[in-house]
């Protein structure tokens, strides 16, 4: 796979920034809350795509769901499957646009923690037909993302955090034309050197996502502000659900 700008944001530095904010117990929660908003009881068969570091996949494997993980990153591959010694989760570098699986093989497939708009309009469609393409008959996509009116009420220019080993800083800004927000990560590691992470991220409309969803041969697609199908609202992030 070709290298892309987006690619040196899901490296180390994301395992060093992302991994210790992540609260115990809230990933398995929105994991098995996916699972259940695709209809699927333990055994099914689920993609979770782009992984990451497992922290959705490794406790739908745990949960007994029959998991296949991928992501681009084989630095976040390598950390998920260190993570999931011992259970039965099958891992695959690959680009999500163009994916090595079978036709019709799983019964949902989940894109969790705004894991779309990295790749323009055009790409992040065609990643849309891969995952119809995979899917069985009667399977669901569970796709969970920030929209863009939710990101218009929210938006920060500048924010800073504490991590355990150091600072992490954002500085971003926010094309209302385009939908594109672009960010810069700055990463001040107690020890070592200052880190920098610029990417973009096109982020869509509920109307804009759920007509790209459609274009890439979905039948029914029902957006929410949660996995229990509560009301989209500006306050909520967006839950789409399609088959």
């Amino acid at each position: 796979m070709a290298q892309e700008e987006f690619d040196r944001v899901f490296d180390e530095a994301y395992l060093a920034v992302y991994a210790p904010r992540q609260e115990p117990g809230v990933a398995e929660e929105e994991a098995l809350a996916a699972a259940r908003a695709a209809a699927c009881e333990s055994g099914a068969e689920i993609l979770d795509c782009p992984c990451g570091f497992g922290r959705h996949a490794i406790p739908l494997a745990r949960a007994g769901y029959r998991v296949v993980g991928a992501d681009r990153s084989q630095v976040l591959l390598d950390e998920a499957r260190r993570s999931a010694e011992g259970l039965e989760l099958d891992l695959v570098q690959a680009d999500y646009r163009e994916l090595p699986l079978p036709d019709n093989r799983f019964d949902a497939v989940l894109n969790l923690f705004t894991s779309i708009g990295y790749t323009g309009r055009e790409g992040d469609t065609q990643a849309l037909r891969e995952f119809r393409r995979v899917l069985r008959p009667g399977g669901r996509l569970v796709l969970e993302t920030m929209h863009r009116d939710r990101l218009v009420r929210i938006f920060q220019a500048r924010r800073w955090e504490r991590l355990p080993d150091g600072y992490l800083l954002e500085e971003g800004a926010f094309d209302q034309v385009s939908s594109v927000y672009e960010n810069t990560i700055v990463y001040l590691p107690d020890r070592g050197e200052r880190q920098e992470f610029p990417y973009r991220i096109r982020c869509y409309t509920p109307t804009e996502l759920a007509e790209m969803t459609r274009a890439a041969g979905f039948d029914e697609v029902e957006c929410y502000g949660s996995y229990e199908q509560e009301e989209l609202t500006t306050d909520s992030r967006l839950v789409l659900i399609a088959s």
